[in-house]
């Protein structure tokens, strides 16, 4: 078997029928589906039924909810394919997609990194425009490093074809989000072949609920996990770039912490001012010791002089109005 697709459920039910469906009409067929539910209490458990019940392809096992690391890694010990790409619960795939990346499996590549559509309020559509190009050999890989963070790519595992061999000693960390960024790293680690494609094939629902687009206090304790194996993967690599690409580290944690503490919480309201205004000063306190200034363009200097004057000035109304969802 040549691929096996990994789809983690938990509370998807209005989502995953068309997720799975577009993984059903795939006009590629060599693949199995493992389908790894998390506890969930709504009917996503019935609707995948309705697919592992008439399509050999498709398989399910029902885990407690223990969270999203815990569903994944359960699912890595139930592949069976080659090669190993994931797809959430609420996305979607073009008809075409695996076919379309048949010629570049078939050059037998570690990884594969994919352009993919973001799609906002259900019907814009907008395509990422990932510029990029293959990669042979381990120093390559290396000098080219900054462009895929830079640019970003190393946060989903959605828009990526796995060798399986890279994947058979990894494990997810067991984090709310994060999870693919520092599994990315340690793939990127191994790999001697980069492949990329222009195309997007991939849909990714931005919604509000998701794991993404919601407040989480352990934000910040979860960027410096990420932070963490960045730093292990370039002191690994002896990279040149280090000191320049962790001081753009610590400004994307600041910038990514501040942006989450505007989030809408479970019941759909926000912190307050005064509890927003508490936990940018802190993370202010944390991050800004790590950031060399004369390191920043003008642009990532002025936003965070902008942070500090709301928090000088005890309101945070522009913030409010910039981030908020």
């Amino acid at each position: 078997m040549l691929l096996s697709i990994i789809v983690p459920l938990y509370n998807t039910g209005k989502f995953v029928s068309q997720t799975l469906h577009s993984i059903q009409n795939q006009t590629f067929t060599d693949f199995e589906c493992i389908i790894v539910d998390d506890g969930s209490t709504d009917q996503s458990v019935q609707v995948a039924q309705t697919f592992t019940q008439h399509d050999a392809r498709f398989k399910l096992f029902l885990n407690p909810h223990q969270g999203l690391a815990a569903t994944l890694n359960t699912a890595l010990h139930h592949v069976h394919g080659n090669y190993i790409t994931f797809c959430d619960s609420d996305d979607y795939l073009e008809a075409d997609a695996y076919q379309n990346l048949q010629p570049l499996i078939q050059k037998n590549p570690d990884l594969i990194m994919s352009n993919l559509y973001f799609e906002k309020n259900s019907h814009s559509i907008q395509n990422s425009n990932y510029k990029f190009h293959d990669l042979q050999g381990a120093a390559e890989i290396i000098r080219s490093f900054p462009l895929i963070y830079r640019q970003q790519l190393m946060y989903y595992n959605t828009n990526k074809i796995y060798r399986r061999n890279l994947i058979d000693k990894l494990s997810f960390n067991d984090l709310t989000v994060g999870l693919d960024t520092i599994f990315n790293y340690q793939i990127f680690a191994q790999c001697k072949t980069i492949l990329f494609n222009r195309d997007p094939y991939y849909h990714y629902l931005q919604r509000k609920g998701s794991l993404v687009n919601h407040f989480d206090p352990q934000r910040l304790a979860i960027r410096e996990k990420e932070t963490h194996a960045l730093i292990n993967l370039l002191h690994q690599w002896h990279a040149d770039y280090a000191e320049q690409l962790l001081n753009e580290e610590w400004f994307n944690t600041l910038i990514n912490v501040v942006t989450n503490i505007y989030a809408p919480l479970p019941n759909g309201k926000t912190l307050t001012q005064s509890a927003r205004l508490n936990r940018i000063k802190a993370t202010l306190t944390y991050c800004l010791p790590q950031i060399n200034f004369d390191c920043l363009n003008s642009s990532q200097a002025s936003l965070i002089h902008q942070i500090q004057q709301c928090v000088r000035e005890n309101n945070d109304t522009v913030l409010f109005q910039q981030y908020s969802i």
